[in-house]
């Protein structure tokens, strides 16, 4: 893991990680290499082992087995306080009956430092998050983008290697989350920290990350790009969390939908946008149901007793009939 230039950020790496609780195998023997200075998400439906994982990363949980090292450290035994890393929680964790600038100034005061250097620590992780205005205001008056970005201040202030993040905008609105991850993937970009960022949602992030860990029951069944992911994953699992995709396992449908160099005898995944619709050519189909989406139309059309989502222009015209083509299918692991 070699440092890629980016001031005080470490890549981590985990090898054979495990941890039970009971007979619930919460992580399983998994192995992960994160570069220095990426936004790494792990990503998965709910009691996939992630949240898990970041905290076995931060010391908040020990691993059964295995070891864990940030840059060459083997940190495996160091307690929570005692790694390079600060944790952005989902519930923010600010103090109530605090300023923004008390609640920054927190992490640095339990570590004994001098109080100008907790005031010179502070003023500049707000800068850095554009909270400076907002060092004497109360958090309970903080809008929830405001208050996130104040547990971002608190997080960076204490100059951490690799700062952690648990589904830090699950409780913001639409709108704010799409914002605030915006401003967060900016923010990453200009500190050049190792971020490692736990979310079930996978368009978040496919906007925010480098790289993606896919989790399910407690293993990481693919990692790579998100353009990778998306346009090669591997399995059915990882087609339909990552963006949705059509399963189909028809050999005899497979056949007329894909045409000439795909295996009539695999598992194919079919994204509706690679579905084309019209008027002539293709395959004969129904359209059963419709869902005006904006920019685009989901229709779920029949063909053959087989039903597939196809995706057309939110300002074309729904037909009732139609012919359908693909334009791009990829064979999967069937791993329903």
């Amino acid at each position: 893991m070699a440092d890629d230039g980016h001031t005080g950020a470490k890549g981590v790496r985990l090898s054979g990680v495990s941890r039970s609780f009971g007979s619930l195998k919460a992580v399983d023997h998994i192995d992960l290499d994160i570069p220095s200075g990426s936004f790494f998400s792990l990503l998965g439906p709910s009691g996939c082992g992630k949240s898990t994982t970041l905290r076995i990363i931060s010391g908040f949980e020990s691993p059964d087995t295995g070891r864990v090292f940030i840059g060459e450290e083997d940190v495996t035994d160091l307690q929570a306080r005692r790694r390079p890393t600060a944790m952005v929680f989902q519930n923010y964790a600010l103090f109530p009956h605090m300023t923004v600038g008390e609640n920054v100034a927190y992490g640095l005061k339990v570590r004994n430092m001098s109080r100008e250097e907790v005031k010179e620590r502070v003023m500049d992780a707000l800068r850095r998050v554009d909270m400076a205005d907002f060092l004497k205001t109360p958090v309970t008056s903080l809008s929830g983008g405001q208050q996130q970005r104040t547990a971002l201040a608190r997080a960076v202030a204490i100059e951490p290697e690799v700062i952690l993040f648990d589904e830090p905008l699950s409780n913001l609105d639409v709108a704010l989350r799409h914002q605030t991850r915006a401003e967060l993937k900016a923010l990453q970009h200009r500190l050049g920290l190792t971020s490692i960022y736990v979310t079930h949602d996978q368009e978040e992030a496919m906007a925010l990350s480098d790289q993606i860990a896919v989790m399910r029951a407690g293993q990481i069944v693919q990692t790579g790009t998100p353009r990778d992911l998306y346009q090669a994953p591997n399995t059915a699992f990882v087609a339909s969390f990552l963006g949705g995709s059509n399963i189909i396992d028809d050999p005899g449908l497979i056949l007329k939908l894909a045409g000439k160099g795909v295996s009539t005898g695999g598992v194919l995944s079919i994204r509706p946008e690679h579905i084309g619709v019209g008027r002539e050519g293709g395959m004969k189909a129904d359209v059963v149901a419709h869902q005006f989406l904006g920019m685009q139309t989901s229709l779920t059309i029949d063909i053959e007793g087989v039903r597939l989502e196809a995706r057309i222009p939110g300002d074309q015209e729904i037909p009732t009939e139609a012919f359908v083509t693909v334009e791009a299918s990829r064979e999967v692991a069937d791993d329903r």
